[in-house]
């Protein structure tokens, strides 16, 4: 089988489950498959929070939906 996006033979069982290579799935995704092992399990408190200036909340976006 080959990597859907740049053609070569994918060695890897779990290459070939995705129909990615590595390298080409970082490139889409953004981020490497887990190829060994358990994947990585992250919690809520672990993935950051950044507040951006004019960032609107959920609260503040759907009363503008709504008019009040």
């Amino acid at each position: 089988m080959q990597c859907v996006v740049c053609g070569r033979l994918l060695k890897s069982s779990k290459s070939r489950e995705l129909g990615y290579g590595p390298v080409c799935y970082k490139k889409m995704f953004g981020y490497a498959p887990q190829i060994r092992g358990k994947p990585a399990e992250s919690s809520p408190d672990e993935i950051p929070h950044y507040d951006m200036p004019g960032q609107m909340t959920i609260e503040d976006y759907m009363q503008t939906l709504t008019g009040a």
